[in-house]
């Protein structure tokens, strides 16, 4: 497998959704280079989570391309938001599927990346899923977060950010979050998009992602970078967040330890 030329195919891919408009190109740059970022962070979690052989090079490429139909429901609809356009992970397939894709894998090694890729935005994964597939789904799904993390941390950092379309469109305000998003989280259960109404509850939506990690490599790759504790400074401080934080924290040090015992 030549990674090189699979990354290359990809940027090509992307590239030709460049139309020479700023805003256009921008969101196109932005996703191509947290494509490359998202096969990074897999590649670091294959590496400690002894993820060998062809099931590591094929989660790679689930890494790699997970994104692959961001660059044309962009251009198509000019938003990320699945629930305004399209199924991201649908159009990933079909994507694929038109693409004329590198030797090196087999007819059904290929099928297992495009269903990957149409997994891995799936509000929940079915706990049956085993084997290799397991494997793409999860590992993809984790590093996606730890950069998407990224990603938001750094607009919402900035004061009315420019980028409205990377964080949805919701309103900003400095204390504010939906409480129904927050019983949500605290509780361990999925968030649907549809309640965001403030940034601060996108937060609480990225800390919600934490109970649902896989790896205790994704849970220090997310501590290490300071991630976590960026986004408790950026929601509001008080019992309920304070309540909040002591859960995640616990999970993670827990979901460390568990995976260095196994």
């Amino acid at each position: 497998m030549s990674l090189s030329e699979h990354k290359f195919l990809l940027k090509t891919f992307a590239e030709s959704h460049l139309t020479g408009q700023e805003n256009n190109d921008y969101h196109i740059r932005l996703k191509l280079n947290h494509s490359m970022r998202v096969l990074d962070n897999g590649l670091a979690i294959i590496g400690k989570e002894d993820i060998n052989g062809r099931t590591g090079e094929l989660t790679a490429m689930a890494c790699l391309y997970h994104d692959i139909g961001r660059f044309p429901q962009f251009i198509r609809y000019a938003t990320f938001r699945d629930a305004n356009s399209v199924n991201h992970g649908r159009m990933g397939i079909l994507a694929l599927r038109n693409l004329d894709l590198p030797g090196g894998f087999s007819d059904g090694e290929w099928r297992l990346i495009k269903a990957a890729v149409g997994l891995h935005n799936a509000k929940e994964v079915n706990p049956r899923l085993k084997g290799t597939l397991a494997a793409m789904v999860n590992v993809t799904r984790d590093a996606d977060k730890i950069d998407i993390f990224s990603v938001i941390l750094e607009h919402l950092s900035q004061p009315h950010s420019p980028d409205q379309v990377v964080i949805h469109r919701l309103e900003e305000h400095p204390t504010r979050y939906t409480p129904a998003v927050y019983k949500a989280v605290i509780s361990g259960n999925s968030c649907d998009y549809g309640l965001l109404r403030y940034d601060k509850d996108f937060l609480l939506l990225l800390t919600g992602w934490l109970f649902s990690l896989n790896y205790g490599t994704s849970a220090r790759l997310l501590s290490e970078r300071g991630l976590v504790s960026k986004t408790f400074e950026m929601l509001p401080q008080n019992r309920e967040i304070d309540e909040l934080k002591g859960k995640v924290l616990h999970h993670l040090e827990t979901l460390g330890k568990n995976r260095l015992q196994e």
